[in-house]
């Protein structure tokens, strides 16, 4: 069943990408997507070429892990309709196997100012390493 109440809107660059981690971090695929543009790149990498895809898919891998996504916004380049957040993100706890996860990263997005005023992910990059990965398939730790 889907959500009655609509998706939160973002009213500045930064609560886009705290919209989309917290809705992660709660397991609501619906309101993460809500954050992005229809037509947005995601890529979450842990190895030189991961490819990327739609962020729904991309989304749902970091999703399985039943973790919370911690976000930390270190810059804004803000110009015009579009702003730059450099970000790190964190997921760390037991994951649904009861292994270790513990994957911190930094990354790049860019978002922009939609028409009617809020803010929507246009193109996302982060890097998630360290121990447990973000994978459909099982991995030893590293």
């Amino acid at each position: 069943m889907r959500d009655v109440i609509p998706p939160a809107v973002a009213r500045h660059p930064v609560e886009a990408v705290a919209l989309a981690s917290t809705a992660l971090s709660d397991g609501d695929m619906d309101a993460a997507i809500a954050q992005y543009e229809p037509t947005a790149r995601l890529v979450i990498w842990h190895e030189p070429a991961c490819p990327g895809g739609s962020p729904a898919d991309q989304l749902a891998v970091v999703m399985k892990l039943r973790l919370p996504v911690r976000l930390r916004v270190r810059a804004i380049v803000r110009t015009g309709e579009m702003a730059l957040l450099l970000t790190e993100r964190q997921v760390t706890g037991a994951g649904p196997d009861g292994e270790l996860i513990d994957l911190t990263g930094c990354g790049a997005t860019v978002v922009r100012r939609q028409s009617g005023g809020g803010w929507r992910i246009a193109a996302d990059a982060w890097e998630l390493a360290g121990q447990g990965r973000p994978s459909a398939s099982p991995r030893a730790p590293r």
